[in-house]
């Protein structure tokens, strides 16, 4: 069959199959597809996404002869639809006018108060300094154990750096990182093995408990020692340098004679040179007690480095301090006695104090290890070597996960 003024339509459905149904309801089969295809278009709401669409372009059959009657008959049907649409064209205007803004205003209106409840929350969860809400209690926390500003400002500076910006409104995640930081800011250094004798000496300010800790070391000395070599005890002596307090040589002189060690005095400069050289070969360790003096004291302080300068001694030297002693006033005594070249610390009278962020702070900022704690006034049990899961445990209202610190600070690690 020929055809006439062949016009290329096209027509739209989900699949081919459709497209045929709504041409055949069209035009039966007065009508020839010349092409198919499947295209992508926007859909939904703002046209934000897209979905196939199958294409149908076909022609209608027009033949040469045709019947003139079915053709007025035809297009007074098209001029009945045109006049109907025309009819409906206003209304169906309005329709489409008011239906579909007012559907995308519903949507777009849930949207945007989803978006302003999930702002309102995120406002919620940040403070008046503009801090998150995590962040603001860790900092309550910290101030509360006594850390110093310049610590908990470091610490803050590693949990932004450190943490994704999601996390850092989960407390749980940002406390457990907020202690393996502390945790991580703690040296301990132990006490190494070296060739006898070894020196302990112990500096600091007054009324720290320097006398009563050097027994407890020595006590411990003692304990280690006789455990390691078949129950064979050790050779030890003191020696007192404090000519400063009043009974310091009575005290040590007991505690000598309790451990059956013979206790020595220092009087003049070269008294400790003497006394060294002749205990030296005798003795698996020694122990020496130092006058107590002001951190600001400049000149006493000296006059005692000076003392203390022996051929050969190659002493291990620990500073002492009590835990319940101000951030600013740590610094200060760890600076002031930096010239006797101490590596580590000794915290003294930890159950006198519930806090130990003033201790953390000033050794890290001094970049100093702790070696020892004291607890009480029982030489053979209050000291212990220092260790980081006992300083994380202390941390007063934080919750700590024994397990995790074990596993990360524990000495089997």
């Amino acid at each position: 069959m020929a055809y006439e003024n062949e016009v290329v339509q096209e027509i739209t459905g989900k699949t081919y199959d459709e497209c045929r149904q709504k041409l055949f309801k069209l035009y039966e089969h007065d009508y020839q597809i010349v092409n198919k295809t499947v295209d992508w278009r926007p859909s939904g709401f703002l046209h934000l996404q897209k979905k196939p669409v199958t294409v149908v372009k076909y022609v209608v059959n027009h033949p040469k002869s045709y019947n003139p009657e079915s053709v007025i008959t035809s297009y007074a049907s098209i001029k009945n639809e045109e006049e109907t649409l025309a009819k409906n064209r206003e209304a169906l205007l309005q329709t489409l006018q008011q239906t579909i803004p007012n559907a995308q205003v519903s949507q777009l209106t849930k949207i945007i108060e989803d978006f302003k409840t999930d702002i309102t929350q995120k406002i919620d969860n940040i403070s008046a300094d503009g801090k998150p809400e995590s962040l603001r209690k860790i900092e309550e926390l910290l101030e509360a154990n006594e850390f110093s500003f310049s610590f908990i400002t470091m610490i803050e500076q590693k949990l932004k750096s450190e943490i994704l910006t999601q996390d850092m409104e989960n407390f749980d995640i940002v406390e457990r990182r907020t202690i393996d930081f502390i945790g991580e800011t703690i040296q301990v250094q132990k006490a190494k093995a070296v060739r006898p004798p070894h020196v302990f000496i112990l500096i600091g300010p007054t009324g720290v408990g320097k006398t009563t800790t050097l027994v407890k070391l020595a006590v411990q000395f003692i304990q280690k020692f006789t455990e390691e070599n078949n129950k064979q005890k050790p050779e030890i002596c003191f020696i007192n340098t404090d000519n400063m307090r009043v009974g310091a040589t009575e005290q040590l002189e007991r505690w000598g004679k309790h451990l059956h060690s013979p206790v020595y005095k220092v009087e003049k400069t070269n008294d400790l040179k003497q006394i060294y050289e002749n205990v030296k070969n005798n003795v698996d360790a020694i122990f020496i007690d130092t006058s107590g003096f002001s951190p600001n004291d400049a000149t006493h302080i000296a006059k005692m480095k000076l003392l203390l300068e022996v051929p050969g001694l190659n002493p291990d030297v620990y500073l002492t301090m009590t835990a319940s002693t101000k951030t600013k006033d740590l610094l200060n005594i760890m600076q002031n006695y930096e010239p006797f070249g101490y590596k580590s610390v000794i915290i003294t009278k930890c159950d006198e104090s519930e806090q130990f962020g003033n201790v953390i702070s000033a050794l890290h900022e001094k970049h100093k290890s702790i070696s020892f704690i004291t607890n009480g006034q029982v030489a053979a049990r209050d000291i212990e070597e220092a260790n980081i899961v006992d300083f994380l445990i202390r941390l007063k209202d934080f919750r700590v996960d024994r397990i995790h610190i074990e596993d990360r600070f524990g000495e089997d690690r």
